[in-house]
């Protein structure tokens, strides 16, 4: 039994060692590409520490995740960008802190985000070009990461060898290691192999999060400047 649990504790030693030493590995490296929006606030609780926490899921390696907390943060701004407006534009003189923003709140809170791109489109928040880039980005993102759909996998095979399911019978193991021997030239829709689509979506995350994040960003950061200069005028 004691060695049953010294097993289990060196196991567990080893896995911690293991995830420490791949944050080090990523943290120098990541810091650098992101620091810009890292250490530039937007001056607004609603939406700096979710920003706070995008850069430092990108900063420790943790690429779905950014993406994921990324399509949270793209419909927060959205929504509280809406409302603030609204707020700001049918503020009456008198009125109790409790009370300012309900109305803005309550009118785009149910909005899918579809809804929400349009209205920020229509209400000047974005332009005509970066509501197409957030549709964009709700079709490549959004959907597949939040709905769990295989259109993260949209043109994407690998070389491997045609098997089929009697190959399952030799094991789970042996029949991915003939799905993935690259030197053979059939390609393989990686939306065809669920079994190994969490292998490829951690790759597929890590060269699309950065760029997604950054672009959102942009755009967060301009919706905020305009509601900064009408709130000045007003």
């Amino acid at each position: 039994m004691k060695n049953k649990k010294k097993k289990r504790k060196m196991d567990t030693d080893i896995r911690i060692k293991t995830f420490v030493d791949d944050l080090n590995s990523h943290i120098a490296n990541n810091y650098e590409i992101v620091k810009d929006i890292f250490n530039t606030q937007y001056g607004y609780p609603a939406l700096d520490p979710v920003r706070d926490e995008i850069c430092k899921c990108f900063i420790c390696g943790l690429y779905q995740s950014t993406i994921t907390l990324t399509n949270h943060f793209l419909e927060k701004s959205l929504k509280f960008c809406l409302g603030i407006k609204y707020s700001i534009e049918n503020k009456k003189d008198g009125m109790e802190i409790k009370d300012v923003f309900i109305d803005g709140i309550n009118k785009y809170n149910d909005l899918q985000l579809e809804q929400s791109i349009n209205a920020a489109c229509s209400q000047g928040l974005i332009t005509k070009k970066q509501k197409q880039e957030l549709k964009g980005f709700k079709d490549k993102f959004r959907n597949p990461y939040s709905h769990a759909n295989k259109a993260i996998f949209n043109g994407k095979s690998i070389k491997g060898k045609q098997v089929s399911t009697i190959d399952l019978e030799n094991g789970l193991e042996n029949f991915l290691e003939l799905c993935f021997n690259s030197s053979l030239d059939n390609e393989i829709p990686i939306e065809n192999l669920p079994f190994a689509q969490g292998i490829f979506q951690v790759e597929i995350a890590k060269q699309d999060c950065y760029p997604y994040f950054e672009s959102v960003d942009k755009i967060v950061r301009s919706m905020l400047q305009k509601i900064k200069s009408k709130d000045n005028v007003s």
